[in-house]
């Protein structure tokens, strides 16, 4: 079995239990291995095997789920700043 690491920036991210959903979804995505989420950075990492699964496919969860993937520092996924802004925003 093969292993490949994604790490990406996630724009959305406004509370703490943001990862938590973000989480939930990718792990139940087949062919990931593992996954964490750096909240107060932003960032996503997941280990997957990429005979199973791509990190297109990946990201389309993400998409998804309400939480696209981005490059890293992008706008959008510094979580403090999301905070200030309304909640009430958020795509689902």
């Amino acid at each position: 079995m093969e292993e490949k690491i994604m790490v990406t920036g996630v724009k959305g991210m406004y509370c703490r239990q943001c990862p938590e959903l973000i989480l939930g979804d990718v792990l139940q995505t087949r062919g990931v291995l593992d996954a964490s989420v750096a909240y107060l950075k932003g960032v996503l990492t997941v280990k997957f095997d990429p005979g199973i699964v791509s990190e297109d496919e990946i990201r389309r969860v993400l998409e998804n789920g309400g939480y696209p993937a981005c490059p890293i520092g992008a706008p959008g996924t510094n979580p403090l700043l999301n905070a200030l802004k309304s909640p009430f925003t958020r795509k689902k």
